[in-house]
């Protein structure tokens, strides 16, 4: 689905703040609030986007560290099915396949560097012959929006 340069125009804005009403959108793009209002009816039921959903602090739930788990699976293993069996776990945030060395990557949250030893122990399901854990130090920029062009 394509967007046109209004979309990208209240994509921006609502990336900075979705709780702004339409009205403050069309006010900071010069828009009627009527027609921000469609555009994003529009845009959500196309799937550009996706969910409009709160931003919480890990730190506040107590999830201090973050990892991510590299994960290498039997010749036989139905790759999908193990990525959602993994997908399951909440306190699993992402899941991607991917190509390399190896064949699921991970991304993780956890209350402390043993509570992700407790996880990774957690996450052996059938078809997974090996993992290797990657933990962030400290956490720069983390950021789910996109970069927008146009």
């Amino acid at each position: 689905m394509s967007v046109d340069e209004l979309d990208v125009r209240i994509l921006r804005e609502y990336q900075k703040d979705a709780t702004a009403s339409y009205g403050a959108l069309a006010e900071a793009l010069g828009e009627a609030p009527t027609t921000v209002f469609n555009r994003v009816k529009r845009m959500l039921s196309r799937g550009v986007i996706k969910a409009i959903v709160p931003l919480i602090s890990d730190e506040a739930l107590g999830l201090h560290a973050t990892a991510w788990i590299q994960i290498g699976l039997d010749m036989d293993a139905d790759c999908c099915k193990v990525a959602e069996e993994l997908a399951r776990n909440p306190r699993v945030v992402e899941v991607h396949e991917v190509a390399g060395e190896w064949d699921i990557l991970a991304k993780v949250k956890a209350e402390s560097n043993l509570g992700l030893h407790d996880l990774t122990r957690s996450l052996e399901v059938p078809g997974i012959n090996r993992m290797s854990t990657i933990v962030a130090f400290k956490t720069v920029k983390e950021n789910p929006g996109v970069e927008l062009r146009g």
